[in-house]
C-alpha cells in the first residue's frame, strides 16, 4: 500500500474520533458503547456543522457515521437535513420519501417528531389526502409551539383554506340556531325564533344565506324569511388559517382582567370538534386539569351603526368548560360594555344560541370575544355570526 493511502486513511480515522471527541467535550452526548451509538453521534455532529453553515465538515462527519454502522442511512440522512437547514421542506419530504423506501430511518435534526409530522403533512397533501395532511401539519405546528416555522405555517394556511371552500356534506350544509326567547325582538313587535344558516358560507366569509323564522305581535307563527346577510364576524368559521401564535386569524389574546386573579391562561388553538361524524374546524380553548383558568380572546372591532339591530350566534362544544361568547360595545366617552349570547353554567354537549341586539345610539363599534371562564375543562367554538338585520 502507498504511503499516501495509509496516511490518508490514518488521517480519516484521526478526523472522525476527533468529531466524536468534540461532542463528547460540549456536553451533547454522554456515554456510548455500541456503534449504532457512536454512529448517532456522527449523524448529531453532522447536523450542528450544517447549522453553521460547514457542509465540508458536515459530510465528513456523516461519511463516519456509514463508516461505522453502513446500516446508518447517512448518505441519505445528510441530504435530508442539507434541505431541512435551506429550510426547502419540499426537498425535504422527496429525500424523506427516498429513504424510507430504501428501509432507511431519519436520524439527527431530522427525527424531530414536528419536523417529520411536516414532512409527513407535505407526502399525505402529495397523493391528494387533504384531511390527513391537515391533522399532521396541526400536530407539527402545536408540538414546534412558538418554534415553528414559517413553512409550516404556511401550509396549515393553505390547508385550512382548501378546507374553507370544500363543502362539509349535506348533514353539515345548514344549522338552526335556537333565538334566546329573553332576547328575541329588536321592538318591532315581531320575535325571532330560530334562525338557520348555511355552514359552509359561514366558513367561506361574506354573505351568508339564512332563514329567519318569526312570530307575528300577537304570538302567532309568522313569515319565514330567506335572505342574505353579511357576517362581519371575522373569520367565523375559524377556517382561514391561523397567527404565528397559533390563534384563528382575526383574533388577539384579550387582556387580563382584574377578576382573572393570579389563575393562568389555558390552551388556545384551531382545532378540530366532530360534529355527526365529521370534523369542523373549532376555537378550542383548553383550560387543563388542575386550578380553575380562564382563557380569553377577542376580534377586530367592527363598525357598526348606532341604533341598529344585530343577531349573533355561535355554537359550541363543552367539555366541563365555562363558555363565554358575546360582543363589547364601544362608544366614545364610556368603558366598554360586554353583552353575551352564551354565558357558561352549561352541561356538556353541543350548544347553539343565538340573540337579537339593538345598539345604543352612541356605540360606534363592536367586537367578538370568546371566553373559557373559570373552569379546568375545554371548550370548542366552532362558528361565530355577527349580523345586521333590520335592513
Amino acid at each position: 500500500m502507498p504511503l499516501g493511502a495509509v496516511e490518508s486513511r490514518w488521517t480519516r480515522i484521526r478526523r472522525r474520533y476527533a468529531l466524536a471527541v468534540a461532542l463528547i467535550l460540549s456536553g451533547a452526548v454522554i456515554g456510548f458503547t455500541a456503534r449504532c451509538g457512536l454512529s448517532a453521534l456522527f449523524v448529531n455532529v453532522g447536523n450542528l456543522a450544517l447549522l453553521h453553515g460547514s457542509d465540508q465538515l458536515a459530510s465528513s462527519a456523516f461519511e463516519a457515521a456509514e463508516a461505522t454502522d453502513p446500516a446508518s442511512d447517512a448518505a441519505g440522512n445528510f441530504r435530508l437535513s442539507q434541505a431541512l437547514v435551506r429550510g426547502d421542506f419540499d426537498a425535504a419530504a422527496d429525500e424523506l420519501a427516498v429513504l424510507r423506501s430504501l428501509g432507511g430511518t431519519p436520524r439527527g435534526a431530522a427525527s424531530t417528531s414536528s419536523v417529520l409530522l411536516h414532512l409527513e403533512a407535505i407526502l399525505a397533501r402529495r397523493i391528494g389526502d387533504s384531511k390527513r395532511a391537515l391533522a399532521l401539519i396541526r400536530e407539527s405546528v402545536a408540538r414546534a409551539g412558538v418554534n415553528a416555522p414559517d413553512a409550516a405555517l404556511r401550509l396549515l394556511n393553505e390547508l385550512l383554506q382548501d378546507a374553507a371552500r370544500t363543502p362539509y356534506g349535506p348533514a353539515l350544509a345548514t344549522i338552526e340556531l335556537p333565538v334566546d326567547p329573553r332576547r328575541d325582538t329588536c321592538g318591532d313587535g315581531r320575535r325571532l325564533t330560530r334562525v338557520q344558516l348555511s355552514r359552509n358560507d359561514v366558513a367561506a366569509g361574506g354573505s351568508v344565506r339564512a332563514e329567519l323564522g318569526w312570530l307575528d305581535s300577537a304570538g302567532r307563527p309568522g313569515e319565514v324569511e330567506s335572505r342574505r346577510l353579511r357576517n362581519l364576524a371575522p373569520n367565523g368559521g375559524f377556517t382561514w388559517g391561523v397567527t404565528s401564535a397559533g390563534l384563528p386569524l382575526g383574533f388577539t389574546p384579550h387582556p387580563r382582567s382584574p377578576a382573572d386573579g393570579s389563575a393562568p391562561s389555558g390552551a388556545i388553538h384551531v382545532g378540530f370538534a366532530d360534529l355527526d361524524g365529521q370534523p369542523v374546524s373549532a376555537l378550542v380553548m383548553d383550560n387543563l386539569d388542575g386550578p380553575a383558568r380562564t382563557s380569553r380572546i377577542r376580534g377586530d372591532w367592527i363598525s357598526a351603526t348606532p341604533g341598529a339591530c344585530y343577531l349573533f350566534a355561535s355554537e359550541v362544544w363543552v367539555d366541563g368548560g365555562q363558555p363565554h361568547f358575546g360582543l363589547y360595545l364601544r362608544a366614545p366617552g364610556r368603558a366598554d360594555t360586554a353583552v353575551f349570547a352564551l354565558q357558561g353554567g352549561l352541561p356538556d354537549g353541543w350548544w347553539r344560541q343565538a340573540r337579537l341586539l339593538r345598539l345604543p345610539a352612541d356605540v360606534e363599534a363592536v367586537q367578538v370575544f370568546f371566553w373559557n371562564y373559570r373552569s379546568s375543562g375545554a371548550v370548542a367554538f366552532t362558528l361565530a355570526v355577527v349580523t345586521r338585520i333590520d335592513s
